[in-house]
């Protein structure tokens, strides 16, 4: 979303409340902000894809979802501009609402702040950076000197008496921005400037084509449930879960199990539920669906259209809205 400033001294900066005020009021939103997704298992797994357990070693991405709270080391993704970062060692990401996010640490002093511009050219851009930033209430970040620009890299600075703001914004090609901008006191300025060009060395933006891929699943699926188009085989167990993929993140599978013929069991007639997050990775011309469950275990399922008909692994999905996200 593109911000529109309302005073040309505001920049990229406005509260509307004092500098005190400003830094209360964030330490209250990251604190209402780490609302954790509830995962229950059954102990069933969902049928059909691969499953993966994670490299300890590579980051893990998640979607930047409203309300939730991401640790140093994930990286996270906007999947409708095609843009992740890695959150810096010792600092915790957040999105308590709108399309700033928030960076705190509990060892580190200062604040940061993540903006997500779309469709925005490099002129609008370099005057939105030349510009003071402002906090309402006489709170105004002046800038020190011009922005500096290396390759689709621009570098900016900003300071009161006592305060500064450092910020490296990066440009796509596709006219995406993500402005990276720390503020604290002068005396932490190089801790500003270390964690802003982490960050942006961090930056990675997908190609458009398949951004415009992954705006298309995700246009398609959130909000959505997965029915499989399964035939009645005369009393068999259903082994294929019906899978609900909630705008907010989450995901339901339920798997419900029909009697066996000859056998009586507690389970018979019973919806096995199972809860997590999920995602689409797009590469070139494939979409995987990736659902993850709490323990951090995932399962990929492939994803493709025929004919407008959906397919998870080469299996054809009736598409429908979810009844169970509430």
């Amino acid at each position: 979303m593109r911000l529109k400033a309302r005073h040309k001294t505001e920049g990229f900066f406005c509260t509307g409340v004092s500098q005190g005020g400003f830094v209360r009021r964030l330490r209250f939103l990251l604190t209402i902000g780490a609302v954790f997704l509830a995962t229950t298992g059954s102990g069933i797994p969902a049928q059909g894809g691969t499953d993966h357990t994670p490299d300890p070693k590579a980051p893990v991405v998640k979607d930047l979802r409203v309300g939730e709270r991401y640790s140093g080391g994930i990286r996270v993704r906007s999947p409708f501009l095609g843009v992740s970062f890695l959150v810096p060692t010792d600092w915790r990401a957040s999105l308590p609402a709108g399309t700033v996010v928030f960076l705190d640490s509990s060892l580190h002093p200062g604040l940061g702040f993540v903006h997500l511009l779309s469709d925005i050219s490099r002129d609008d851009l370099l005057a939105k950076l030349s510009e003071p930033q402002a906090i309402e209430a006489g709170f105004v970040l002046h800038p020190v000197g011009s922005v500096r620009e290396q390759g689709n890299q621009f570098h900016a600075t900003y300071a009161t008496e006592h305060d500064v703001a450092v910020t490296v914004a990066q440009l796509d090609r596709s006219r995406n921005s993500v402005v990276y901008q720390f503020v604290g006191r002068k005396s932490d300025e190089n801790l500003y400037r270390r964690v802003v060009e982490e960050l942006a060395a961090s930056t990675e933006f997908m190609p458009p084509d398949q951004l415009l891929a992954l705006r298309a699943w995700y246009e398609r699926l959130s909000g959505m449930m997965l029915t499989p188009d399964v035939p009645d085989h005369g009393g068999e167990r259903q082994t294929a879960p019906t899978i609900h993929l909630c705008s907010d993140g989450r995901f339901i599978s339920i798997m419900k199990l029909a009697p066996v013929p000859g056998r009586t069991t507690e389970s018979d007639g019973e919806d096995y539920h199972e809860t997590g997050t999920w995602l689409i990775q797009q590469e070139r011309e494939d979409a995987r669906l990736v659902l993850t469950r709490g323990e951090g275990r995932s399962r990929i399922h492939g994803l493709r259209l025929e004919q407008d008909h959906l397919l998870l692994d080469d299996q054809q999905r009736e598409s429908s809205p979810s009844d169970q996200c509430f």
